[in-house]
């Protein structure tokens, strides 16, 4: 398994699944719209000064709680507090998320469902964590509890042991298909295998679906109020204070947004998420030589980082990392 963009892409488009639609194409494009448009200009300035200011109390006074959630919309901040209750409870890591899809809802009291579902047909064998946060709190629980765990891949519920061979497991080529048909057998026991037919969808539908999808991507890129500079700047350091990275990672990290010269299609990095106008922020972490002989050269941390801000006003709307680690796709 490659870490780079062409084998992370049919995952993350997977993975992704709070987007109204998965692009086909994600080809990078430049368009600076900001640097030709005074008010964005002035806006740009003012924003940059305040958010500098921002960071610098995040790091030297040690307000990082209080002050970062006023950069975080409502769901993001649930999704972390459901992250950490996650790892506390039941030692899943951030990397070993990567064998999950979650699923985020918010419900009529307020409160955040947040679900984290085993992949493909991993799902019958992981199971699914489902964290309800309310007032910054999260009570989490997985439909497997109380279920015997041991035996390895043998057992019919896997959990932090199994997770922490997989994540072994998928650095070898050869030994992460284990896993997954150990993991397909055990759910076609229990008939629940994926169903992968293909949707049935008429070409009139399809290229409906497509405009509104454009329509939407073009209505995101004109509400921008803040230039794509300030949107990277925020996602980066989002990254960074959200994940801890350390100083060798920061310069590892790839800026894969706006990598590319200018496209035909200028809204490519822009979404709706939530109903909220974004523009997406992507990273990658990755070794200088991905892979030797079949066997995945990674260090901790490694892969793949989504985040995707509010063009009118800076906030973080929604997150997502892969560690490239998963057999899916």
């Amino acid at each position: 398994m490659k870490t780079n963009k062409e084998t992370l892409q049919t995952r993350m488009d997977r993975r992704l699944s709070f987007l109204d639609e998965r692009p086909s194409c994600r080809a990078a494009v430049q368009y600076r719209i900001a640097q030709e448009e005074e008010p964005v200009m002035k806006k740009k300035v003012s924003f940059v000064l305040v958010f500098a200011i921002v960071l610098v109390l995040l790091t030297t006074v040690g307000l990082a709680t209080g002050i970062l959630q006023s950069l975080l919309s409502p769901r993001v901040s649930a999704v972390q507090a459901a992250d950490r209750a996650l790892e506390e409870k039941y030692g899943i890591t951030a990397e070993m998320q990567t064998f999950f899809g979650r699923e985020e809802t918010e419900e009529a009291d307020g409160s955040v469902q947040v679900t984290y579902t085993g992949a493909g047909n991993m799902a019958y064998v992981l199971g699914t964590y489902t964290a309800v946060v309310k007032d910054g709190k999260a009570e989490i629980t997985w439909s497997h509890d109380g279920e015997d765990v041991s035996g390895g891949y043998e057992a019919e519920a896997w959990g932090l042991p199994q997770l922490q061979q997989m994540m072994k497991d998928s650095l070898d080529a050869e030994t992460k298909q284990t896993y997954l048909a150990k993991a397909s057998a055990i759910a076609g026991k229990h008939n629940a295998l994926e169903d992968d037919t293909p949707s049935d969808i008429s070409d009139e539908e399809a290229e409906a679906e497509h405009a509104r999808l454009e329509a939407d991507k073009t209505a995101a890129m004109n509400a921008r109020k803040l230039s794509e500079d300030d949107m990277i700047m925020i996602g980066r350091e989002f990254i960074l204070t959200n994940y801890g990275l350390n100083e060798e990672q920061t310069a590892r990290m790839e800026l894969y947004t706006n990598s590319y010269p200018v496209d035909s299609d200028p809204n490519t990095w822009y979404w709706m998420v939530n109903g909220a106008p974004c523009f997406q922020v992507e990273y990658l972490l990755y070794a200088e030589n991905p892979e030797e002989d079949g066997i995945v050269n990674r260090a901790e941390k490694d892969g793949y980082y989504n985040v995707f801000v509010n063009v009118e006003d800076g906030t973080v709307e929604e997150y997502e990392y892969n560690s490239a680690l998963s057999g899916e796709g």
